[in-house]
Protein backbone atom coordinates (compact mmCIF):
# COMPACT_ATOMS: atom_id res chain seq x y z
CA UNK A 1 0.00 0.00 0.00
CA UNK A 2 1.32 3.45 -0.94
CA UNK A 3 0.42 6.47 1.19
CA UNK A 4 -0.81 9.77 -0.28
CA UNK A 5 2.31 11.51 1.02
CA UNK A 6 4.62 8.99 -0.67
CA UNK A 7 2.71 9.43 -3.92
CA UNK A 8 2.88 13.22 -3.67
CA UNK A 9 6.62 13.12 -3.00
CA UNK A 10 7.21 10.82 -5.96
CA UNK A 11 5.21 13.00 -8.35
CA UNK A 12 5.97 16.54 -7.14
CA UNK A 13 8.52 16.67 -4.34
CA UNK A 14 8.53 19.42 -1.72
CA UNK A 15 8.87 22.49 -3.90
CA UNK A 16 5.67 22.34 -5.93
CA UNK A 17 2.18 23.08 -4.62
CA UNK A 18 -0.83 21.73 -6.49
CA UNK A 19 -4.37 20.71 -5.59
CA UNK A 20 -2.99 17.23 -4.98
CA UNK A 21 -5.76 15.79 -2.81
CA UNK A 22 -8.47 16.87 -5.23
CA UNK A 23 -6.58 15.24 -8.11
CA UNK A 24 -6.03 12.02 -6.20
CA UNK A 25 -9.67 11.87 -5.15
CA UNK A 26 -10.78 12.29 -8.78
CA UNK A 27 -8.35 9.63 -9.97
CA UNK A 28 -9.49 7.20 -7.28
CA UNK A 29 -13.14 7.78 -8.15
CA UNK A 30 -12.45 7.01 -11.80
CA UNK A 31 -10.46 3.89 -10.93
CA UNK A 32 -13.26 2.68 -8.70
CA UNK A 33 -15.78 3.16 -11.50
CA UNK A 34 -13.58 1.14 -13.88
CA UNK A 35 -12.99 -1.60 -11.30
CA UNK A 36 -16.61 -1.60 -10.10
CA UNK A 37 -15.30 -1.00 -6.58
CA UNK A 38 -17.62 0.47 -3.96
CA UNK A 39 -15.96 2.81 -1.40
CA UNK A 40 -18.99 2.21 0.81
CA UNK A 41 -18.29 -1.51 1.09
CA UNK A 42 -17.71 -2.77 4.62
CA UNK A 43 -14.36 -4.33 5.63
CA UNK A 44 -16.10 -7.71 5.54
CA UNK A 45 -17.25 -7.15 1.98
CA UNK A 46 -13.73 -6.16 0.97
CA UNK A 47 -12.24 -9.20 2.67
CA UNK A 48 -14.69 -11.41 0.81
CA UNK A 49 -13.79 -9.80 -2.48
CA UNK A 50 -10.06 -10.24 -1.83
CA UNK A 51 -10.70 -13.90 -0.96
CA UNK A 52 -12.43 -14.46 -4.27
CA UNK A 53 -15.97 -14.32 -2.94
CA UNK A 54 -18.23 -12.66 -5.46
CA UNK A 55 -19.17 -9.09 -4.57
CA UNK A 56 -20.99 -6.88 -7.05
CA UNK A 57 -22.52 -3.47 -6.74
CA UNK A 58 -26.05 -3.16 -7.92
CA UNK A 59 -26.84 -1.12 -11.00
CA UNK A 60 -28.74 1.34 -8.81
CA UNK A 61 -25.74 1.87 -6.50
CA UNK A 62 -23.42 2.46 -9.43
CA UNK A 63 -25.88 4.91 -10.99
CA UNK A 64 -26.35 6.68 -7.64
CA UNK A 65 -22.62 7.21 -7.30
CA UNK A 66 -22.43 8.55 -10.85
CA UNK A 67 -25.32 10.96 -10.19
CA UNK A 68 -23.67 12.19 -6.99
CA UNK A 69 -20.36 12.80 -8.77
CA UNK A 70 -22.20 14.82 -11.43
CA UNK A 71 -23.97 16.89 -8.78
CA UNK A 72 -20.74 17.46 -6.90
CA UNK A 73 -19.05 18.57 -10.12
CA UNK A 74 -21.68 21.03 -11.38
CA UNK A 75 -22.13 22.73 -8.00
CA UNK A 76 -19.15 24.90 -9.03
CA UNK A 77 -19.06 27.63 -10.12
CA UNK A 78 -21.43 28.73 -7.38
CA UNK A 79 -24.47 30.27 -9.03
CA UNK A 80 -28.23 29.84 -8.59
CA UNK A 81 -28.34 27.93 -11.88
CA UNK A 82 -25.54 25.55 -10.91
CA UNK A 83 -27.19 24.92 -7.52
CA UNK A 84 -30.45 23.88 -9.16
CA UNK A 85 -28.66 21.64 -11.64
CA UNK A 86 -26.60 20.04 -8.88
CA UNK A 87 -29.66 19.46 -6.71
CA UNK A 88 -31.40 17.65 -9.57
CA UNK A 89 -28.48 15.21 -9.88
CA UNK A 90 -28.32 14.77 -6.10
CA UNK A 91 -32.04 14.07 -5.85
CA UNK A 92 -31.59 11.48 -8.58
CA UNK A 93 -28.82 9.84 -6.55
CA UNK A 94 -31.05 9.72 -3.47
CA UNK A 95 -33.85 8.07 -5.43
CA UNK A 96 -31.48 5.46 -6.85
CA UNK A 97 -29.86 4.59 -3.53
CA UNK A 98 -31.50 6.10 -0.41
CA UNK A 99 -28.82 4.50 1.80
CA UNK A 100 -25.98 6.51 0.21
CA UNK A 101 -25.26 9.49 2.55
CA UNK A 102 -23.20 11.82 0.35
CA UNK A 103 -26.07 13.11 -1.85
CA UNK A 104 -27.83 14.38 1.28
CA UNK A 105 -24.75 16.36 2.25
CA UNK A 106 -24.52 17.77 -1.28
CA UNK A 107 -28.18 18.80 -1.42
CA UNK A 108 -27.97 20.44 2.01
CA UNK A 109 -24.87 22.35 0.95
CA UNK A 110 -26.67 23.52 -2.20
CA UNK A 111 -29.48 24.93 -0.03
CA UNK A 112 -27.02 26.80 2.18
CA UNK A 113 -25.18 28.17 -0.84
CA UNK A 114 -28.41 29.30 -2.48
CA UNK A 115 -29.15 31.24 0.69
CA UNK A 116 -25.70 32.84 0.65
CA UNK A 117 -26.20 33.67 -3.02
CA UNK A 118 -29.45 35.49 -2.17
CA UNK A 119 -31.42 32.94 -4.21
CA UNK A 120 -33.43 31.42 -1.33
CA UNK A 121 -34.55 33.01 1.96
CA UNK A 122 -33.07 31.48 5.12
CA UNK A 123 -36.52 30.58 6.42
CA UNK A 124 -36.80 28.18 3.50
CA UNK A 125 -33.17 27.20 2.86
CA UNK A 126 -32.09 26.23 6.36
CA UNK A 127 -35.01 23.89 7.18
CA UNK A 128 -34.56 22.20 3.79
CA UNK A 129 -30.83 21.75 4.44
CA UNK A 130 -31.60 20.34 7.88
CA UNK A 131 -34.11 17.85 6.43
CA UNK A 132 -31.55 16.58 3.92
CA UNK A 133 -28.92 16.19 6.61
CA UNK A 134 -31.23 14.30 8.95
CA UNK A 135 -31.84 11.81 6.14
CA UNK A 136 -28.10 11.52 5.63
CA UNK A 137 -27.52 10.93 9.33
CA UNK A 138 -30.09 8.13 9.31
CA UNK A 139 -28.05 6.13 6.78
CA UNK A 140 -26.23 3.09 8.14
CA UNK A 141 -23.01 4.32 6.58
CA UNK A 142 -21.65 7.39 8.37
CA UNK A 143 -19.80 10.03 6.39
CA UNK A 144 -17.67 12.95 7.54
CA UNK A 145 -19.14 15.38 5.02
CA UNK A 146 -22.67 14.92 6.34
CA UNK A 147 -21.46 15.89 9.81
CA UNK A 148 -19.32 18.67 8.37
CA UNK A 149 -22.22 20.30 6.54
CA UNK A 150 -24.32 19.91 9.68
CA UNK A 151 -21.60 21.76 11.61
CA UNK A 152 -21.73 24.54 9.01
CA UNK A 153 -25.51 24.77 9.25
CA UNK A 154 -25.54 24.83 13.06
CA UNK A 155 -22.84 27.53 13.02
CA UNK A 156 -25.01 29.74 10.82
CA UNK A 157 -27.92 29.06 13.16
CA UNK A 158 -25.70 29.88 16.16
CA UNK A 159 -26.47 26.55 17.78
CA UNK A 160 -22.92 26.35 19.06
CA UNK A 161 -22.96 23.12 21.08
CA UNK A 162 -24.58 21.18 18.25
CA UNK A 163 -22.14 22.68 15.76
CA UNK A 164 -19.21 21.63 17.93
CA UNK A 165 -20.53 18.08 18.30
CA UNK A 166 -21.05 17.73 14.54
CA UNK A 167 -17.61 19.15 13.79
CA UNK A 168 -15.96 16.71 16.19
CA UNK A 169 -17.79 13.81 14.56
CA UNK A 170 -16.56 14.91 11.13
CA UNK A 171 -12.99 15.02 12.44
CA UNK A 172 -13.37 11.52 13.84
CA UNK A 173 -14.24 10.14 10.41
CA UNK A 174 -11.90 12.21 8.22
CA UNK A 175 -9.19 14.09 10.14
CA UNK A 176 -7.23 14.72 6.92
CA UNK A 177 -10.10 16.29 5.00
CA UNK A 178 -9.29 20.00 4.48
CA UNK A 179 -13.00 20.90 4.29
CA UNK A 180 -13.53 19.44 7.76
CA UNK A 181 -10.66 21.52 9.11
CA UNK A 182 -11.98 24.70 7.44
CA UNK A 183 -15.44 24.43 8.96
CA UNK A 184 -13.87 23.65 12.32
CA UNK A 185 -11.78 26.82 12.00
CA UNK A 186 -14.87 28.88 11.14
CA UNK A 187 -16.74 27.56 14.17
CA UNK A 188 -13.83 28.21 16.54
CA UNK A 189 -13.52 31.77 15.20
CA UNK A 190 -17.21 32.35 15.95
CA UNK A 191 -16.65 30.99 19.47
CA UNK A 192 -13.73 33.37 20.03
CA UNK A 193 -11.21 30.53 20.29
CA UNK A 194 -8.81 32.28 17.95
CA UNK A 195 -5.57 30.36 18.51
CA UNK A 196 -7.38 27.07 17.97
CA UNK A 197 -9.12 28.48 14.89
CA UNK A 198 -5.81 29.55 13.35
CA UNK A 199 -4.33 26.13 14.06
CA UNK A 200 -7.23 24.40 12.29
CA UNK A 201 -7.03 26.81 9.34
CA UNK A 202 -3.31 26.08 9.03
CA UNK A 203 -4.09 22.37 9.15
CA UNK A 204 -6.43 22.86 6.19
CA UNK A 205 -3.71 24.79 4.36
CA UNK A 206 -1.21 22.00 4.98
CA UNK A 207 -3.67 19.50 3.52
CA UNK A 208 -4.37 21.61 0.41
CA UNK A 209 -2.14 24.72 0.08
CA UNK A 210 -3.88 26.08 -3.04
CA UNK A 211 -7.49 25.56 -1.99
CA UNK A 212 -9.32 28.89 -2.21
CA UNK A 213 -11.46 28.25 0.85
CA UNK A 214 -8.48 27.10 2.93
CA UNK A 215 -6.65 30.34 2.18
CA UNK A 216 -9.79 32.36 2.93
CA UNK A 217 -10.40 30.64 6.28
CA UNK A 218 -6.82 31.25 7.39
CA UNK A 219 -7.04 34.92 6.42
CA UNK A 220 -10.38 35.25 8.22
CA UNK A 221 -9.14 33.50 11.36
CA UNK A 222 -6.12 35.80 11.57
CA UNK A 223 -8.31 38.89 11.06
CA UNK A 224 -10.71 38.04 13.89
CA UNK A 225 -7.73 37.18 16.10
CA UNK A 226 -6.66 40.81 15.50
CA UNK A 227 -3.35 39.68 14.10
CA UNK A 228 -3.43 42.32 11.38
CA UNK A 229 0.06 41.97 9.91
CA UNK A 230 -0.18 38.18 9.72
CA UNK A 231 -3.61 38.51 8.14
CA UNK A 232 -2.25 40.77 5.42
CA UNK A 233 0.73 38.50 4.82
CA UNK A 234 -1.34 35.31 4.61
CA UNK A 235 -4.05 36.94 2.51
CA UNK A 236 -1.68 38.45 -0.03
CA UNK A 237 0.06 35.08 -0.39
CA UNK A 238 -3.33 33.46 -0.91
CA UNK A 239 -4.35 35.99 -3.54
CA UNK A 240 -1.26 35.12 -5.56
CA UNK A 241 -2.42 31.55 -6.11
CA UNK A 242 -6.19 31.69 -5.71
CA UNK A 243 -7.87 35.10 -6.19
CA UNK A 244 -10.99 35.28 -4.03
CA UNK A 245 -13.15 38.29 -3.11
CA UNK A 246 -13.39 37.28 0.54
CA UNK A 247 -9.63 36.99 0.92
CA UNK A 248 -9.48 40.51 -0.52
CA UNK A 249 -12.14 41.71 1.92
CA UNK A 250 -10.38 40.41 5.04
CA UNK A 251 -7.01 41.75 3.91
CA UNK A 252 -8.64 45.14 3.23
CA UNK A 253 -10.20 45.16 6.70
CA UNK A 254 -6.83 44.34 8.26
CA UNK A 255 -5.17 47.13 6.26
CA UNK A 256 -7.75 49.56 7.62
CA UNK A 257 -6.83 48.53 11.16
CA UNK A 258 -3.20 49.24 10.26
CA UNK A 259 -4.15 52.74 9.07
CA UNK A 260 -3.61 51.94 5.38
CA UNK A 261 -7.10 52.91 4.20
CA UNK A 262 -6.27 53.92 0.63
CA UNK A 263 -4.40 50.67 0.07
CA UNK A 264 -7.35 48.80 1.57
CA UNK A 265 -9.84 50.48 -0.75
CA UNK A 266 -7.69 49.84 -3.83
CA UNK A 267 -7.29 46.16 -2.96
CA UNK A 268 -11.00 45.77 -2.26
CA UNK A 269 -11.89 47.17 -5.69
CA UNK A 270 -9.30 45.00 -7.42
CA UNK A 271 -10.48 41.75 -5.84
CA UNK A 272 -14.25 42.09 -6.20
CA UNK A 273 -15.95 39.41 -8.24
CA UNK A 274 -16.78 40.52 -11.80
CA UNK A 275 -20.46 39.57 -11.70
CA UNK A 276 -23.28 40.64 -9.35
CA UNK A 277 -22.11 40.92 -5.75
CA UNK A 278 -23.62 39.01 -2.85
CA UNK A 279 -25.36 41.10 -0.23
CA UNK A 280 -22.70 40.11 2.31
CA UNK A 281 -20.02 41.52 0.01
CA UNK A 282 -21.98 44.75 -0.43
CA UNK A 283 -22.05 45.25 3.34
CA UNK A 284 -18.29 44.82 3.65
CA UNK A 285 -17.62 46.98 0.59
CA UNK A 286 -19.77 49.80 1.98
CA UNK A 287 -17.73 49.86 5.17
CA UNK A 288 -14.38 49.77 3.36
CA UNK A 289 -15.45 52.53 0.96
CA UNK A 290 -16.73 54.66 3.84
CA UNK A 291 -13.46 54.33 5.72
CA UNK A 292 -11.62 55.44 2.57
CA UNK A 293 -13.89 58.47 2.20
CA UNK A 294 -15.61 57.23 -0.97
CA UNK A 295 -19.03 58.35 0.24
CA UNK A 296 -20.91 58.00 -3.06
CA UNK A 297 -19.67 54.46 -3.63
CA UNK A 298 -20.46 53.51 -0.05
CA UNK A 299 -23.98 54.92 -0.35
CA UNK A 300 -24.52 52.98 -3.57
CA UNK A 301 -23.43 49.74 -1.91
CA UNK A 302 -25.68 50.43 1.08
CA UNK A 303 -28.64 51.09 -1.20
CA UNK A 304 -28.17 47.80 -3.04
CA UNK A 305 -27.66 46.02 0.28
CA UNK A 306 -30.88 47.39 1.75
CA UNK A 307 -32.94 46.20 -1.22
CA UNK A 308 -31.77 42.62 -0.70
CA UNK A 309 -31.13 42.28 3.03
CA UNK A 310 -34.58 41.00 3.97
CA UNK A 311 -34.30 37.91 1.75
CA UNK A 312 -30.75 36.78 2.52
CA UNK A 313 -28.66 35.04 5.13
CA UNK A 314 -27.65 38.37 6.61
CA UNK A 315 -29.69 38.09 9.77
CA UNK A 316 -27.70 34.97 10.57
CA UNK A 317 -24.34 36.55 9.84
CA UNK A 318 -22.50 39.56 11.21
CA UNK A 319 -22.41 41.58 7.99
CA UNK A 320 -25.21 43.89 9.09
CA UNK A 321 -22.69 45.24 11.58
CA UNK A 322 -20.44 46.31 8.73
CA UNK A 323 -23.39 48.09 7.07
CA UNK A 324 -24.05 50.02 10.28
CA UNK A 325 -20.37 50.83 10.71
CA UNK A 326 -20.24 52.12 7.15
CA UNK A 327 -23.32 54.28 7.67
CA UNK A 328 -21.91 55.73 10.87
CA UNK A 329 -18.60 56.45 9.17
CA UNK A 330 -20.35 58.30 6.33
CA UNK A 331 -22.40 60.36 8.76
CA UNK A 332 -19.26 61.42 10.59
CA UNK A 333 -17.53 62.37 7.34
CA UNK A 334 -20.51 64.26 5.94
CA UNK A 335 -21.13 66.03 9.23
Amino acid sequence: MVSREALRQQLWGDGTYVAFDNGVNTAISRLRDVLNDDPRASPLDRARAEAGVSFHRSTAETAATAAYVKGHHVISPHSPESMLKATAFLEQAMALDPSYPLPYHGAALACILRCLLDDMPPTEALPKADAYLQRGLSCAQKDAMVYNTLAMLRTFERRWAEADNASREALTYEPENPHVRMIRAQLLTCLGQHDAAIKEAKNAMDLDPVHIRANMHLTMALYYARRWEECVQAGMAGLEVCPDPYIGIYVSLALIELGRTEEAFDLNRQTRRPGPLQAVELAYNAYIAARAGAVEEAMSALSRYSRRASTTMLRLLHSAGWRLRGAAMMRSRSG
